[in-house]
C-alpha cells in the first residue's frame, strides 16, 4: 500500500513539473492569470514534497527500529491471565538482579499482575486456552515411532554374571572393636619430695611407658572401655652403696569400664580399677623391702554413672567422667613386713572401705605438635581422702621424637602417720620427671 501510494505522489509530480514547463516555455506569463496558475501549481508541488519527505521518515523509522525481543510478548499480545506473574507476586522475587532479560522479564511480569489486580475485566483468556489452540505445524506434534522396540531386544539378556567357579558368600558383622596404643622410650629428669610414698630420689633416668586400649562400641546401647598402662623407669643413684639401679616409675594399672546409654551422652557404668606396680623398690642402703608387685594391689569398684566428654568444634577435648556415689576399695598387702606403711593392721593383708568416687580421664589436642594428657582420682570413706592428679604433657618434635613433662600431685590421709597432726604437710606429695626420647603410636 505504502509503495502505491509512493508511486501516486510521483505522478503527481511528474505532472506538475510538466505543467510548469508548458507554462513557462509554450505560454509566458501574461497578467494576472498567469500568476495565479504557478502559485497553484508551486503550492502542489510543495505539498507533494512534504508528502514524500514524510513517507521517507517513516520508511528509514521502520527499517531502524530494533527487532522485537520475545520477552515482551506476554504484555504485546492480547492480554491473558498467565501463571508465571502469579507465582512472581506469590514469592516476591527481587527484581534488583544484574541479569538484563530478568529484569526485563521481572518488569513485564509486575506490569501484568498490576493489570489483573487493577483492571481484571480486560483479561479474555487464560494461558491454558492458549496452549490449546492448534499449532501453526501440525507435525510437530506428531508421536515419533519406531519399528523396534529396545525393551524387546534386551529381553533375552540376563543380568546375572557368569562364572564358571562355584561362589562362596561371605557375611561380614560389623567390627565394633577399635584398639589403639602408645609406646615410649625417654631419657628424663626426676623430682621427688622426701615423703613420696613409694620412695624415690631425685636424679636423671631413663623411663619406658606403654598405653594399650581395646574399647567396644556397638553405636546404640553398649559401650566398654579397656585400658593397661605400664610404666618403668630405672635411675641410678650415687647415695645407695648397696644397688647400681633403682626403679623410679613403677606403676602397671588397668581399667575397664562398662556402660549402658541412658541419655545421649550419659551411661550407666561399672568401672573397675587394678592397680599395683611391676618391680621390687626398697630403701636407700637397705635390704627392706618398701613395695612390690602386688604388694600393694589396689582393686577400686565403682558402679554409678558415666558421662562421655566431647568439646569444641573439631572435638579437641575429649574424655570420660565416672561418678559413683558408694564405691568399694580393697588394698592387698601381701608381705607383713610393709602392712602398716598402707594403713592395714598388723596380721592382716587387705583393708575393705567404703565411699564416693570419681575419676576422669581427659585428653587436650591443644595443637598439632601439644597434647594434654590428664587423670584426676578422688576416693574417701568420710574419714580420710586420696586424690590423685595425673598430667603428662607432650611436644611432638618429630613423628617419633618426642619431649615429655610428667606432673603428679598426690594427697593421702589414710596412713597414720599423715594423720599425725604435726605432719599436715606431709599430705601433699609431688612427683615430677621431664624427658626426651623416641615415641609411637598406633
Amino acid at each position: 500500500m505504502k509503495r502505491l501510494t509512493i508511486l501516486f505522489y510521483i505522478f503527481i509530480y511528474m505532472l506538475a513539473g510538466n505543467a510548469r514547463s508548458a507554462d513557462v516555455v509554450v505560454r509566458p506569463p501574461e497578467g494576472n492569470e498567469a500568476k495565479a496558475d504557478t502559485s497553484l501549481l508551486l503550492r502542489h508541488y510543495l505539498q507533494a514534497i512534504d508528502t514524500l519527505a514524510r513517507e521517507r521518515d517513516s520508511l528509514n523509522t521502520s527499517s531502524a527500529s530494533p527487532t522485537p525481543n520475545a520477552y515482551y510478548y506476554q504484555i504485546l499480545s492480547q492480554p491473558t491471565l498467565y501463571s508465571s506473574p502469579l507465582h512472581q507476586m506469590m514469592s516476591q522475587t527481587d527484581l534488583n538482579c544484574k541479569d538484563l532479560q530478568m529484569q526485563r522479564l521481572f518488569a513485564s511480569r509486575k506490569m501484568l499482575s498490576s493489570l489483573y489486580t487493577e483492571a481484571p475485566q480486560f483479561v479474555t483468556q487464560t494461558e491454558n486456552e492458549i496452549r490449546g489452540q492448534a499449532a501453526i505445524r501440525s507435525d510437530v506434534n506428531d508421536i515419533v515411532k519406531t519399528s523396534d522396540k529396545l525393551a524387546d531386544k534386551v529381553a533375552a539378556a540376563t543380568l546375572a554374571p557368569k562364572i564358571d567357579e562355584p561362589v562362596e558368600v561371605i557375611t561380614r558383622r560389623p567390627n565394633f572393636w577399635k584398639f589403639s596404643g602408645n609406646t615410649s622410650l625417654q631419657f628424663t629428669q626426676n623430682y621427688f619430695s622426701d615423703n613420696w610414698y613409694k620412695g624415690g630420689e631425685t636424679n636423671f633416668t631413663g623411663n619406658f611407658t606403654v598405653t594399650l586400649r581395646a574399647n567396644y562400641n556397638d553405636q546404640r546401647k553398649i559401650s566398654w572401655e579397656n585400658t593397661l598402662d605400664a610404666q618403668l623407669g630405672f635411675q641410678t643413684t650415687d647415695t645407695d652403696n648397696k644397688r647400681t639401679f633403682r626403679p623410679s616409675s613403677n606403676l602397671l594399672r588397668y581399667t575397664t569400664n562398662a556402660g549402658y546409654k541412658a541419655w545421649k551422652n550419659l551411661y550407666y557404668s561399672l568401672q573397675v580399677i587394678l592397680q599395683t606396680q611391676l618391680a621390687a623398690n626398697y630403701q636407700k642402703n637397705s635390704d627392706k623391702l618398701s613395695s612390690k608387685i602386688f604388694s600393694p594391689l589396689e582393686v577400686t569398684v565403682a558402679p554409678g554413672m558415666k558421662y562421655e566428654i566431647a568439646w569444641g568444634k573439631k572435638k579437641r577435648f575429649t574424655g570420660t567422667l565416672n561418678v559413683a556415689p558408694l564405691a568399694m576399695k580393697i588394698i592387698y598387702v601381701g608381705r607383713d613386713d610393709i602392712v602398716k606403711n598402707y594403713g592395714i593392721d598388723e596380721g592382716k593383708h587387705q583393708k575393705t572401705t567404703f565411699g564416693p568416687n570419681i575419676t576422669m580421664n581427659t585428653r587436650w589436642q591443644i595443637c598439632k605438635q601439644i597434647s594434654w594428657t590428664s587423670r584426676v582420682y578422688w576416693m574417701s570413706n568420710y574419714h580420710y581422702n586420696i586424690w590423685e592428679w595425673e598430667n603428662t604433657v607432650d611436644f611432638s618434635v618429630t613423628k617419633l621424637i618426642t619431649a615429655k613433662i610428667y606432673l603428679y600431685p598426690r594427697v593421702d590421709d589414710s596412713n597414720e602417720k599423715y594423720r599425725d597432726m604435726s605432719k599436715h604437710h606431709t599430705y601433699l606429695m609431688f612427683k615430677e620427671w621431664f624427658s626426651l626420647g623416641l615415641s609411637y603410636s598406633f
